[in-house]
């Protein structure tokens, strides 16, 4: 599956698969969106469908992107196993339904 991503006003929405078979394009898409001075970002993952550690790997690299100013957002429940299984539950915060 492909991807898309959103980006306005400090919140980055991506929509599709974080796997290795796009993880080159979707890191220099990522790169190309959010600057690297954001005060914070924010990223949508309700809509990803799979995502391996090459996903994973996008996700810490955008943290250090931003020097560590990024919360995820409603992660799909493969994201939130993917975060579970690796220990990176403190990227996510959970927002109420």
């Amino acid at each position: 599956m492909e991807f898309e991503i959103a980006f306005a006003a400090g919140r980055l929405a991506v929509t599709g698969d974080m796997t290795v078979y796009c993880a080159s394009e979707l890191k220099t898409a990522l790169l190309e969106q959010v600057p690297a001075d954001s005060p914070t970002l924010e990223v949508d993952l309700s809509q990803i469908g799979e995502i391996d550690t090459a996903g994973l790997q996008l996700l810490l690299m955008l943290s250090r992107h931003v020097q560590g100013r990024m919360t995820v957002l409603s992660p799909s429940p493969t994201v939130q196993a993917a975060l579970a299984l690796s220990h990176l539950n403190h990227l996510s915060l959970q927002e109420a339904a």
